[in-house]
């Protein structure tokens, strides 16, 4: 029998996602996974369609051991504590394990050399002077000003698009909440591919292996080879409250739990999953809140 909790994992939905998709209640897909419900017929049907496995296969947990709590045995457990604090009550040694303190460790930057040492060896490397030729008068060049960050987080999201091809513009394949991003609150996202030649169209070839920035950092949770993501990264960032996702991968740069910054390389463009040609799928969230991110690209 395939695991439910395993099953629903490796297609990188929640147990949110799956109750909203299967109509089953959260919790009682909760009670399902692990083992506190038996798995009839008509729930088998239903998920069995969901996560695209024969009913026939799909199985809950095994139970866990039942509680002690939810045994009858009360009477025992208070009578072992009463002996316990009769013991306490004695001055019965108390078995203490020593706390260990862990101290971080901080580089200090590389060595400085001794005065002389330091001293000797700038003396070597000073080239011999030379006669100063008369400057020629230029003209004084403005400071050109600092161009502004690729990605930035404001109360309605993180701006920035995750692609940022050399050559052609990103251009939207599909749209939010069109086709399959419907429904919005669950499969909400928009497609993105590179358009090379300037005709508002993605070109396969130019959009294969584009690199994908993370347009906020945090922790990188990794589907390798779900459905229908395919290779699928969800970046969450539990201090902002945000969170993206990015689908259908060729290659993944990170692992699952890796502590990621803002503008790092997840991977490059594909079309794994349930796909019909390279592009990035991506997602935003904001406290369990699937959002529009179109107005956030700035492509």
């Amino acid at each position: 029998m395939i695991d439910i909790r395993a099953l629903r994992r490796s297609r990188g939905l929640t147990l949110t996602d799956l109750a909203l998709l299967s109509g089953i209640p959260t919790r009682t897909l909760a009670e399902l996974e692990h083992g506190l419900r038996k798995l009839d017929s008509t729930y088998r049907q239903n998920l069995a369609c969901i996560l695209n496995v024969p009913a026939r296969e799909l199985g809950a947990a095994i139970p866990s051991a039942i509680p002690p709590w939810r045994t009858g045995r009360q009477p025992i457990i208070a009578a072992l504590l009463v002996l316990c604090l009769g013991m306490l009550a004695l001055g019965a040694p108390l078995l203490r394990q020593p706390a260990t303190t862990v101290q971080a460790q901080h580089s200090a930057g590389p060595p400085t050399s001794a005065p002389g040492v330091r001293n000797a060896a700038l003396a070597a490397a000073r080239p011999t002077a030379r006669p100063r030729a008369t400057p020629t008068p230029t003209a004084t060049i403005a400071p050109t000003a600092t161009p502004p960050p690729r990605f930035t987080l404001a109360a309605d999201g993180p701006h920035g698009c995750p692609l940022a091809p050399a050559a052609g513009k990103v251009v939207l394949t599909q749209g939010y909440a069109e086709g399959t991003h419907a429904p919005a609150d669950v499969w909400g996202a928009v497609d993105l591919g590179v358009d090379a030649d300037g005709d508002g169209n993605a070109e396969p070839g130019t959009t294969q292996g584009q690199p994908i920035a993370a347009t906020l950092g945090g922790i990188a949770r990794v589907y390798p080879g779900s459905w229908p993501g395919g290779n699928y990264v969800r970046v969450e960032n539990a201090q902002a409250g945000w969170n993206t996702a990015y689908a259908h991968l060729d290659t993944i740069a990170v692992t699952d739990g890796q502590t990621i910054a803002t503008g790092a390389t997840l991977g490059t463009v594909g079309s794994t999953g349930m796909a019909s040609g390279p592009h990035l799928h991506y997602e935003v969230w904001h406290s369990g809140q699937n959002i529009d991110p179109t107005a956030l690209l700035g492509c």
